[in-house]
């Protein structure tokens, strides 16, 4: 895409009222439903924050929070409609890289910021995007990479790979494939499945002739069914025979399983910042409804705290003079900071910053996102929950 700075002098002019207006298109309904609580609580907690410290031009953030449904609605369309009704200088979301491709246009068209806590689809990095749009969560370039290793360093040497037929699936089903080959790995399978299947027998069937020693599963809410079915067939995460493994868009599923003890053994990436080191914050996700579940909360926390400080350099709420300064806030060159308050008060200063959030560093690349991003791998226990006690972080770049 082009530089945030280009798309600055071409778009300078924006509308500005001079109050900073936030609108979110985050999962309430739809297939990343379970997604939902962390990054809208999120979301809350950090206008909370800015407001608390004082607001941005003089005055207090405006938040509109929105869904964005799946691509079988045509929610996140109008809600998007509503949002720019409402004068949204930014909207935050979606959580699916194939609903922001449904709107990215109108958002970017409309000379609005687009702001992603959760997209990984790698098409982002070049997408034509007028300068506009940002994410806090990493491509998922970075996450197949990761996600190879582990499937490696636990000696399997064949693969099998299931994933959905999107861009979400397709981009990490595609990066996993590639650096398993690259490693010596053999993929005996890579089977996509359309987004509406309901059965997955074929699908099971493909992969229990395969044998292979693992299998990956690229889902979202669907994978409790494959799951289940893998399960009954023998290849679930609790066979001694195969290895079992998933992405950051299986988080989250025993809540739509009968039985989640059927998950025991299964194991995943989730781009996250070390959860042992953020338990305050957390605490205040579980506060404002998160339920136990913080995949991209802090994304979306420091994805609104980075608007606002860009809004507060720029000194306005145009979007594409916001736009001009994302990138350098999140990489400097300037003094570290990693909380709003402390970040404000060094602009206020007339001090150039570097903002750590919760979630960060992130020192956004050119095409305004991460140019690296750590790991968390996730394993669920004989109860069915992620209760991963040792986490291990892998920093791609």
């Amino acid at each position: 895409p082009e530089t945030t700075a280009a798309a600055a002098d071409e778009g300078a002019g924006c509308t500005s009222d001079g109050v900073l207006t936030v609108g979110t298109i985050l999962p309430v309904t739809g297939d990343l439903a379970f997604l939902g609580p962390p990054e809208i609580a999120g979301a809350d907690l950090a206008v909370r924050d800015i407001n608390e410290a004082g607001g941005v031009l003089g005055a207090d953030v405006v938040l509109e929070q929105g869904d964005s449904g799946d691509t079988t609605t045509d929610t996140a369309n109008l809600e998007v409609d509503r949002l720019l009704a409402a004068g949204a200088d930014s909207i935050m979301g979606a959580a699916s890289s194939a609903v922001s491709k449904t709107v990215i246009d109108k958002i970017t068209g409309a000379c609005t910021i687009q702001f992603s806590p959760a997209n990984t689809s790698p098409d982002f990095t070049t997408y034509d995007d007028n300068g506009l749009y940002f994410r806090t969560a990493p491509s998922d370039i970075l996450q197949g990479r990761v996600l190879a290793n582990v499937v490696l360093d636990d000696g399997n040497e064949t693969v099998s790979i299931l994933y959905r037929q999107e861009s979400y699936g397709i981009g990490i089903a595609d990066a996993l494939k590639g650096n398993l080959e690259e490693n010596g790995a053999t993929v005996d399978e890579f089977l996509a499945y359309a987004v509406d299947t309901e059965s997955f027998d074929a699908e099971v069937d493909a992969l229990i002739s395969a044998g292979s020693d693992a299998i990956i599963v690229v889902g979202f809410a669907e994978s409790a069914s494959i799951l289940t079915t893998m399960n009954e067939r023998g290849i679930g995460p609790t066979s001694d025979t195969v290895a079992v493994y998933g992405v950051d868009g299986n988080l989250g599923i025993q809540s739509e399983l009968a039985d989640p003890t059927i998950l025991e053994g299964f194991k995943g990436t989730v781009p996250s910042v070390d959860l042992a080191t953020i338990t305050d914050f957390t605490a205040r996700l579980d506060e404002n409804g998160a339920d136990g579940q913080y995949a991209y909360g802090a994304e979306t926390y420091d994805a609104i705290v980075i608007i606002a400080l860009a809004s507060a350099v720029a000194g306005s709420d145009d979007p594409s003079l916001i736009a001009a300064e994302i990138n350098g806030v999140t990489r400097g060159p300037g003094e570290k900071c990693t909380t709003f308050a402390d970040c404000i008060a060094l602009i206020d200063a007339g001090t150039e910053i570097d903002y750590d959030g919760i979630g960060g560093p992130y020192d956004f690349a050119d095409e305004g996102e991460p140019a690296a991003a750590s790991f968390r791998i996730w394993t669920y226990d004989e109860t069915g929950e992620d209760n991963t006690e040792l986490d291990t972080y892998v920093f791609a770049s």
